[in-house]
């Protein structure tokens, strides 16, 4: 008679520690916002959990091509869990610089980008450049790889598998071309002040690398970003902080 009261304090307390480990584990698990890739920039997420934000990307190949990107971002809707809420749709819109070895060719670059739940996202990017320009829609999907995090800091590795679709202008002829799968891998680390840092390497895996086309090379990106409602500030004190992987 006495043994049952306390397995079920026991039973209420292990689902209180699931609840707790879900909510440090669900911003890998569903990442708090995907941004908007654009010529030279990988697709990469931030931590978001309402109202704005903002970033700067600085990207680039190999091949001498550079891209620095501003992004606006804003959460809209939210769904609840354990009392916490998270974005149900992010938009974010960049605006981009682009320009070629030692800057001898420039162009620019406009995207925007809705990602439900901050894991499945498309994108629309318009850009013009060398000639040519381009319209750019992805399709991609964030995995989250590995998430540690204390009280004042969060740390993560993920990988966003992204489908291509490219259309191509020039006076005279346009076409979209067979579209491609690429992998993106990130590492982003974030500050309860809402600033955060991220580098993030895209178009690995390719299933068409030997290319001249700027969206089919290797890049790398770095970038700064910040928020006042990063995911730090949403988790309730007294959860429990550490390190997990989330595949």
């Amino acid at each position: 008679m006495v043994a049952e009261p306390q397995e079920r304090r026991g039973v209420s307390a292990m689902c209180g520690l699931a609840i707790r480990w879900l909510i440090l584990a669900l911003p890998g698990a569903v990442p708090s916002l995907l941004l908007a890739q654009t010529l030279g920039v990988p697709l990469s997420y931030r931590r978001m959990m309402s109202g704005f934000g903002v970033a700067v990307d600085a990207g680039g190949d190999k091949g001498g091509f550079r891209t620095l990107a501003l992004t606006g971002i804003v959460a809209l809707g939210h769904v609840t869990v354990d009392g916490t809420p998270w974005p149900l749709f992010n938009v974010s819109g960049t605006v981009a610089r682009l320009s070629g070895e030692s800057s001898a060719v420039g162009g620019s670059a406009v995207s925007a980008e809705v990602a439900l739940l901050g894991s499945f996202a498309i994108g629309f990017d318009r850009s013009r450049w060398a000639g040519l320009t381009r319209t750019y829609i992805p399709l991609a999907a964030a995995l989250p790889i590995l998430v540690c995090a204390e009280s004042n800091r969060i740390f993560d590795l993920y990988a966003v598998p992204v489908w291509n679709f490219e259309r191509l202008e020039q006076p005279g002829a346009a076409a979209w071309q067979p579209p491609w799968g690429s992998v993106n891998l990130g590492a982003s680390f974030e500050l309860r002040s809402g600033l955060g840092f991220q580098v993030t390497m895209g178009g690995l895996f390719q299933d068409a690398s030997d290319t001249p086309d700027p969206y089919r090379r290797v890049v790398i990106s770095l970038g700064v970003r910040f928020t006042p409602h990063g995911i730090l500030k949403a988790v309730p004190a007294g959860h429990r902080m550490g390190c997990g992987f989330a595949l």
